[in-house]
């Protein structure tokens, strides 16, 4: 085991100095938060497949399927709408644009409130999600390799911070772009080899429970369409995953082909951990936990071998997308909080040392809250429902329906955002929160823009791009 700990710190180091190299090239704000707006297409969509398919994709959605066989797609079904959403309605005209966040785009569409309160909600549910992040590189590391947790997570959120300070966008970019390879090729390698052990398909079918194939056997059709939505609206609205990406591209085709392509690549890597959670199911029944099945896998069927091959490629899919959450939340408070509200003059070189900075305080203020609140999975579930439900509307229905105000984007974040944390604090009674705080957030988006003056031909230039 020791071994195995040895060549993983020698990979992760390998990115780092990769990271530290490409820094040598960031000169401006843009260079750090967007690879100075130069990203091809096969290192996009390389770096849009790593962030997206994370290590909850990996190790969580394994157990989901494990746990909710063919009703864990609806939950799928959600991304990928969702992806499809940003491809033809956002990614090639916010490219366009050539703004940094989405808080921007809310600014340009309606005004300074609402990308105020924007930034808010993203700044929130990032901070929550690089919190679990680091907690879970912690579990690896503390489960497979017998770290003490507590060292886990200073290690992780250390190697967090120093490749998203050093390297930038360029270095995540393309340090993304050659993991995406190898976690793509890692899961169906996985997946073929657990249904190999369960006997091939036909005996895995077999042995899996009758209805499991079954539309809603396992969730209720309210609750699945709940699930969905509340995914659609995060991947749809993902800032850190999806359009720090797009804003990165070097044109806007190359955008919007980017993240068409990675359509195909995530229902992919969807089918392999569905594959390997149904494998998993056939072999061990219900005797273990959702999240414990990817552990299984790695420690009872696979190969010592592949088993630490896999376990490197969820620790890379966790990297991956913690170093764009960081990248993310770098920008949102160098931009939307600093030259916004703090230092409307500052400099290149002012904004370039604020978001090295505050990746280091968001980094630290991360592992504050993994080393003193470990039981926050469902505070993580609470902030990105709120963080989806208020910005889906606005953010969709502003660029594409021209009558949308300030007041009705703005009433909608703030309605869409407040309902969800409203239907929690009720204990989400008959339906689950993502779905009246839609409905609250799209009835006051009309109602709002109808009753309040016509935007100006400033706010609606973005339908001239």
């Amino acid at each position: 085991m020791s071994l195995q700990l040895f060549l993983l710190a020698v990979y992760i180091l390998g990115f780092l100095v990769f990271g530290i190299w490409c820094s040598r090239y960031i000169k401006t704000m843009e260079d750090f938060a967007l690879a100075g707006r130069s990203l091809t297409l096969p290192v996009l969509l390389g770096t849009l497949f790593a962030s997206n398919v994370g290590g909850g994709t990996v190790v969580g959605w394994t157990g989901s399927f494990f746990a909710f066989g063919i009703d864990w797609w609806f939950t799928a079904a959600g991304a990928i709408l969702a992806l499809f959403a940003a491809t033809f309605i956002l990614a090639e005209r916010t490219r366009k644009l050539e703004q940094y966040t989405i808080p921007d785009l809310l600014a340009i569409r309606y005004d300074e409130k609402t990308r105020i309160a924007g930034s808010f909600m993203i700044i929130l549910g990032d901070i929550a999600l690089t919190c679990i992040q680091i907690m879970s590189v912690s579990g690896i590391l503390s489960i497979y390799f017998g770290v003490d947790p507590v060292v886990a997570k200073i290690c992780g959120a250390i190697v967090f911070m120093a490749i998203a300070y050093s390297g930038g966008m360029v270095g995540v970019a393309l340090t993304d772009a050659i993991q995406a390879v190898f976690i793509g090729v890692g899961l169906v390698i996985g997946a073929i080899f657990a249904v190999n052990h369960a006997g091939g398909w036909a005996n895995m079918v077999s042995a899996l429970p009758a209805d499991y194939f079954t539309p809603f056997s396992s969730v209720s059709p309210i609750k699945a369409l709940g699930q969905g939505i509340a995914v659609f609206g995060t991947v749809a609205v993902w800032q850190s995953i999806i359009f720090s990406r797009t804003f990165a591209a070097k044109d806007a085709k190359t955008a919007k082909r980017g993240v068409l392509f990675l359509i195909p690549a995530s229902i992919l890597a969807y089918l392999t951990v569905a594959i390997m959670g149904y494998a998993a199911r056939a072999m061990f029944g219900d005797t273990i936990a959702p999240g414990q099945v990817f552990a299984s896998l790695v420690t009872e069927v696979f190969p010592s071998a592949l088993g630490f091959i896999l376990l490197a490629l969820v620790i890379s899919a966790i990297l991956t997308t913690t170093n764009s959450i960081l990248l993310s939340l770098s920008v949102n408070i160098t931009r939307d909080v600093y030259q916004k509200l703090i230092n409307k003059k500052a400099e290149d070189k002012d904004l370039l040392r604020v978001g090295r900075l505050s990746i280091i305080a968001v980094g630290l203020f991360a592992l504050l809250m993994a080393l003193f609140m470990p039981n926050i999975v469902v505070a993580i579930i609470f902030t990105y429902t709120v963080y989806s439900a208020a910005l889906l509307i606005p953010v969709y229905g502003g660029f594409l329906w021209k009558r949308a105000t300030a007041t009705g984007g703005f009433l909608a974040l703030l309605s869409g955002g407040g309902t969800a944390w409203l239907w929690f604090g009720i204990g989400q009674p008959i339906m689950p929160a993502m779905i009246p705080a839609i409905i609250v957030s799209l009835v006051c988006f009309v109602v709002g823009s109808l009753l309040t003056v016509k935007p100006t031909d400033e706010q609606l230039k973005v339908f001239n791009i």
